[in-house]
């Protein structure tokens, strides 16, 4: 019987996920780690800033962000561990056109809790938060932190204005932390309705 490449990754212990500003490569080893297979670069010549394998509700899916140079960022899937991409014809992330943003780059892919397999979340920048219920399929941005009173005041860090954490709360399924550079952090306790600053102790200027 010959082993195809979906057995073959099945059997590994681990994957290592790798982006680079020249592509994007995925590692594979034993438990061991003293022996590593390399696969890539997948999106030569393209800069991918996050990566997330998610094999909750047992769909082995990977996600890139990748940025084009043509194409801008995009958010890519591959459900046979790199073997084929999807190739969206425009951008899957996309603001309000009454908005007047426009997205610059995607900084973080995230699951959700693992009782919400269908759930995900993407940090962008300009900083907010994206968010799918059907497994990366389709995207909409929060709209409580869209709309933030403080957002005027947001101010971009050395890499630029993004939201480059997110924090679920593994107890509370309504509450969740954002952090973004320079606005500090940010908590929901309503499921993204609304947001609170939470930035004493931190030097930012927004205070709830």
């Amino acid at each position: 019987m010959t082993q195809t490449d979906s057995d073959l990754h099945a059997s590994t212990d681990v994957l290592l996920l790798v982006g680079t500003m020249k592509g994007a490569f995925l590692l594979w080893s034993d438990r061991s780690r003293r022996q590593w297979r390399m696969e890539g670069p997948h999106f030569r010549g393209e800069a991918v800033y996050a990566l997330l394998h998610d094999d909750r509700n047992g769909r082995p899916r990977t996600f890139a962000a990748a940025n084009s140079p043509h194409w801008g960022s995009t958010l890519r899937t591959s459900d046979d561990f790199g073997g084929t991409w999807s190739s969206p014809e425009r951008q899957n992330l996309r603001f309000p056109a009454d908005s007047g943003w426009a997205l610059a780059q995607i900084w973080l892919i995230a699951p959700g809790r693992d009782a919400d397999p269908d759930v995900l979340y993407c940090g962008v920048e300009p900083a907010a938060l994206f968010e799918s219920r059907d497994g990366g399929e389709s995207w909409a941005p929060a709209q409580g932190l869209l709309t933030h009173e403080h957002q005027p005041q947001w101010q971009p860090g050395g890499g630029g204005l993004c939201l480059h954490t997110i924090l679920v709360d593994p107890v509370e399924k309504s509450r969740m932390l954002v952090a973004m550079s320079t606005g500090g952090v940010y908590r929901t306790d309503d499921g993204g309705l609304s947001w609170q600053a939470r930035n004493s102790g931190v030097r930012a200027e927004m205070r709830a």
